[in-house]
This record gives structure tokens, C-alpha cells and sequence, in this order.
């Protein structure tokens, strides 16, 4: 089958804070506004040997807002302010991050695809 013309529906968690799940059913594109640290978990990943997919648009409105992984999350490199699953934001601005994993969440890799949009 050939995709086009397709078209993603946008999940807004709002402005928020503490524990939130990102969950696969709501979408691939999700978006959330800090208003204190995030704790994320993810949630409904399809079966093992799907490819699930969610992009975090995040806009950290402090820097002192952390955003915390689970521990099955590998982050990439290059992701900006990163150490030991915790992400710190070194300016207030927008970022776009990327989680996928090929097992039904036992693991889940992450990169960061873009950093301060504004």
C-alpha cells in the first residue's frame, strides 16, 4: 500500500505538570506546556514487531522544569541537557522530541528532533 496525503491528529495535554502518560491511542503528535517537572510514561504501544510512534512537542515555560523518563527509555546523544533520563531545559522555548520502539514498550528510544522553536 502506498501512503499520501495523510494526516496526524494533534493530542494537547494542555499546560501541565507531575506524572503524565503518553498514551499511543491519543496519537502520534502530542503536545504539552510546563508548568512544573514532567514525569512521562508511555502507554497502549502496539504489539511487538509494530513500530510505535509518538512525537512530544514540549514547551518548557521555566527552566527549572525537568522532563523524566522511564527507565526502559535510551536517549540518543545529542539530546540537549540530558543525564540519566532526566532532560533539563536550558532555555524557555519549544522542543520536539521522538519516542519509538519496535517491542511493545520494553524498550523505547528516544532522540530530540528539534530545539527552541520560538
Amino acid at each position: 500500500a502506498v501512503l499520501k496525503d495523510t494526516a496526524m491528529t494533534v493530542y494537547a495535554h494542555g499546560t501541565t505538570g507531575g506524572s503524565i502518560a503518553l498514551n499511543h491511542e491519543n496519537g502520534h503528535y502530542q503536545t504539552i506546556t510546563s508548568n512544573a517537572s514532567i514525569s512521562l510514561s508511555f502507554t497502549n504501544w502496539p504489539a511487538t514487531a509494530t513500530l510505535g510512534r509518538i512525537w512530544l512537542q514540549i514547551n518548557f515555560a521555566n527552566t527549572g522544569h525537568t522532563l523524566t523518563t522511564p527507565s526502559e527509555t535510551l536517549h540518543a546523544d545529542d539530546i540537549d541537557g540530558e543525564s540519566s533520563n532526566v532532560i533539563t531545559a536550558d532555555a524557555i522555548g519549544t522542543r520536539l522530541y521522538e519516542f519509538f520502539t519496535p517491542d511493545a514498550g520494553t524498550t523505547v528510544l528516544m532522540n530530540q528532533l528539534g530545539k527552541i522553536y520560538d
